[in-house]
């Protein structure tokens, strides 16, 4: 929409500025009708009138006092100013407004903050108009934490992950993340380099929309437009030439490029799930903790769904959500979401081709939907249990659609535990199948109880107003540490000895008929791993980048159980030539330290317990007279155990 320009003594106009004035100061005026307005063509003093109608800024002079010391970065602020314009009148409004409101919030001035680039579309207003608009536009649109590392950017990945998964993976390769090109875009609204009637007609239209997510979306729009030119062109260039390019591309934008530019974004956030902007909106735009919802999503593996949205599965228009369930076969039996797909992850590993075939009915079933309605598209939404040993599998799945380039995958946060509990009492009208007495949540809910009931009859003066969930939460965190100590005092048997040497041995490493074998229970196991007490050399990874390198087959969380009988998260990582076991850091998430690293060729035998199955011992030659050995806790052992025992090349 251009500016419609009136000479001096313009009645026509003048009367037009009038009634939109009449407009905006009716009590019942809609965002409909001012957009009707808008529509037949506005000057730039109507447009500001709508601009601070729709901030919620009209007649509020919310500064009566601009006598204030200057802030100490007033040169700065000052330098940055005369950057973007000439006009001296605009220069000292800008930089009297930015003084202030640093002063104002008692923080520090930053020259890439975006906030000259914010203020000036509006030096057309009063200066008390002018930082009242510019003060809502920062808390109402522009995301908080915009900065390196910033949650903003790791959501928009994950938005271009769940639309553009192969120009996504393009850029992780590049190790261009989005806040190298995107910091711009989000600190300045788009401001940037672009010319001020691109940016005027740009502004209407988003504070018209009123959505300020529209931000990510924009940003969506940009990269999916110009994808050919990234993935071909700029295949070759690294990192930073490609994240300089990329920043530049809004800049280009011309007023006619404007209509179809928002019209795509909202195309794009009709298609997004409802929870892009319900679970983020009052971490990026409210006063809520930013810590909140956005702990894991750095390392999120795909977009996460609530529940809730998965429950009222038309929340969203243009989006059905078929629900993949990939937890155990005898779990899925036990209740599941009406209308999900079961898809086993065991059979990846266990029959590569029954899993090959399952996936591709799944991704059939997303297909044919669209093909039969193409303004709904099948969005898949996996669900596990929400259980640590079980959910490496899920991502698995997961990583495995993405390899595919499947666009639309996202995955149930907290899984089917969060379903369950959600339903509460109507989990047997809202569930299919649902078995009590299979389901684990509800054989989980039942030991809950039952310990609680122990709890209160052991109990000589049990209190009157005692709370149930603190009874229950202290029965848990006693039983778990003991039964934990317990078990690993248990899979513990004479752990003097560090190495097993072949003079204990009657037979040599190789020439065994199966390297895996059942052990009695009684048999003494010598484990050689390093006790929790024990000084290593500590080489420290990023395990989530680890898992995710090419040569990675598959990784596995277990429990090591160390030689005085305590037990450590771990993840078992099998490469194309060597197994791994990567011991977590609690307090340096993702971070984790290499315990150890043996070529397959070095395993001389895997032994399983007769009586606890999952405990597993690898034995594995250190030098030509010696033996060292590890002993793990490993859910779906026999997968994992097979799957190792499978990379152990043949005898010379």
């Amino acid at each position: 929409m251009t500016d419609l320009v009136s000479e001096n003594g313009d009645d026509t106009r003048k009367s037009e500025l009038d009634e939109l004035d009449d407009l905006l100061k009716r009590p019942n005026c809609s965002v409909n009708e001012v957009e009707e307005f808008y529509q037949n063509g506005v000057n730039n003093e109507e447009r500001m009138l709508i601009w601070k109608w729709l901030l919620g800024v009209g007649g509020k002079n919310i500064i009566t006092d601009w006598d204030t010391p200057q802030h100490k970065d007033i040169d700065t602020i000052t330098e940055d100013v005369k950057k973007v314009t000439d006009d001296t009148e605009s220069q000292d409004k800008m930089a009297c407004i930015i003084s202030y409101y640093c002063t104002a919030r008692n923080t520090s001035y930053k020259t890439a903050c975006g906030w000259v680039e914010v203020l000036l579309p509006l030096t057309a207003l009063s200066k008390g108009d002018m930082y009242a608009a510019f003060y809502a536009l920062l808390s109402k649109f522009v995301p908080r934490n915009c900065k390196a590392d910033g949650k903003p950017f790791h959501l928009f990945r994950l938005l271009l992950l769940y639309h553009d998964p192969e120009l996504c993976t393009f850029l992780d390769t590049k190790k261009c993340a989005p806040e190298l090109y995107a910091q711009r875009w989000f600190r300045s609204l788009y401001v940037g380099k672009c010319d001020q009637q691109v940016v005027r007609e740009m502004w209407t239209r988003y504070l018209l929309q009123g959505d300020p997510f529209m931000v990510f979306y924009l940003g969506l729009v940009i990269l999916v437009n110009a994808r050919d030119y990234i993935l071909n062109q700029l295949e070759t260039e690294d990192c930073s030439e490609i994240a300089s390019q990329i920043t530049t591309f809004p800049d280009s934008l011309s007023v006619e490029d404007i209509e179809d530019f928002m019209s795509l974004a909202k195309y794009y956030g009709e298609r997004t799930p409802a929870s892009f902007r319900h679970d983020y909106h009052a971490q990026l735009f409210g006063n809520a903790p930013t810590e909140s919802n956005f702990a894991s999503l750095s390392q999120a593996l795909c977009l996460p769904i609530s529940i809730p949205e998965l429950l009222h599965k038309t929340s969203c228009e243009g989006i059905n959500y078929l629900v993949v369930d990939c937890r155990p076969k005898m779990q899925y039996e036990a209740g599941h979401l009406p209308g999900a797909v079961h898809l086993d992850p065991d059979t990846m590993l266990a029959d590569p081709a029954l899993f090959t075939t399952n996936v591709a009915s799944v991704l059939l079933m997303q297909r044919k939907t669209f093909l039969e309605d193409e303004l709904t598209s099948n969005h898949l939404c996996f669900m596990g249990h929400s259980r640590i040993e079980e959910d490496h599998l899920l991502n698995m799945v997961v990583a495995h659609f993405l390899l595919r380039k499947t666009q639309f995958v996202s995955c149930a946060r907290d899984g089917y535990k969060a379903l369950h509990e959600l339903l509460d009492r109507e989990v047997d009208n809202g569930l299919e199948e649902h078995n009590s007495n299979q389901c684990l949540v509800c054989c989980e809910e039942q030991a809950l109880r039952m310990a609680d009931t122990e709890l209160v009859v052991a109990s000589p003066e049990p209190e009157i107003n005692s709370n149930l969930v603190s009874k229950m939460s202290s029965v848990m965190k006693v039983t778990s540490s003991s039964v934990r100590n317990k078990l690993g005092s248990l899979w513990t048997e004479d752990l003097s000895e560090r190495h097993v040497t072949t003079a204990t041995k009657s037979k040599p490493y190789r020439g065994m008929e199966n390297v895996f074998s059942i052990a009695d229970d009684e048999e003494d196991e010598l484990v050689g791993g390093a006790s929790s007490s024990e000084e290593s050399e500590r080489e420290i990874i990023n395990v989530k980048l680890w898992q995710s390198k090419a040569d990675t087959i598959s990784s596995h969380s277990v429990e090591e159980i160390t030689p005085d009988g305590k037990m450590f998260t771990c993840v078992l990582l099998l490469t194309d030539t060597h197994l791994y076991n990567i011991r977590h850091l609690p307090d340096r998430p993702p971070m984790g330290v290499i315990k150890f690293r043996y070529s397959y060729a070095n395993i001389a035998r895997i032994t399983a317990k007769k009586k606890h199955p999952d405990v597993i011992t690898f034995k594995f030659i250190k030098s030509e007279t010696e033996l060292t050995a590890y002993r793990f806790l490993i859910p779906q052992s026999k997968v994992v155990t097979a799957q190792i025992t499978s990379l152990i090349p043949p005898d010379q």
